[in-house]
């Protein structure tokens, strides 16, 4: 399994997770118009009541998923892998899904203002300011940490599936691998 692979869908997942959790309601077309100043401002008030500790938290629920997975692979590839170079395999990982995931968040209040309303992203703070939203967002890590864990273990078989399905594709079109 390749690690980049692993490391972009773990954090593509773990965004996805947040992101789903604070766009209920989005509409489904964007506006022509760029965002106003005070959307991108609502915008971000936004992801500052979203991203708070839940940004932490999913990102080590994923690297906590995620990493075991990994870790096997590397050790299939490297038998001789110590524990030192595991551990520092591990804390890198661990680092680059954190700033993968907050430069990800640097765009998330412009992409917010482009699909909401003011209205709609000020209804979305008040409802994660009532107790239900407050348990959304601290629950969202945890849910998409198990979404995660069903999916990763999976994630190996189903690569080979589609490059199964890809090549039998190609060779009905007459192409071969070379």
């Amino acid at each position: 399994m390749n690690i980049l692979r692993v490391v972009l869908l773990a954090s593509a997942l773990g965004l996805g997770g947040v992101l789903a959790a604070a766009s209920q309601g989005a509409n489904t077309t964007a506006p022509a118009a760029a965002p106003s100043a005070e959307a991108i401002a609502v915008a971000k008030e936004l992801m500052a009541l979203v991203s708070g500790d839940m940004i932490g938290d999913l990102t080590g629920k994923m690297v906590a998923q995620a990493w075991p997975t990994l870790e096997q692979s590397l050790r299939t590839q490297h038998p001789q892998l110590d524990a030192a170079t595991s551990a520092e395999l591990r804390t890198e990982f661990e680092k680059q899904i954190a700033a993968n995931v907050a430069e990800a968040m640097n765009d998330a209040p412009a992409i917010y203002a482009r699909y909401m309303t003011i209205a709609e992203m000020r209804d979305i703070q008040a409802f994660y300011r009532t107790p239900t939203g407050a348990k959304t967002l601290k629950l969202m890590p945890q849910i998409s940490s198990e979404v995660m864990g069903q999916f990763f273990p999976r994630m190996q078989s189903m690569m080979v599936r589609v490059n199964s399905a890809l090549v039998d594709i190609l060779q009905k079109h007459g192409y071969t691998a070379k």
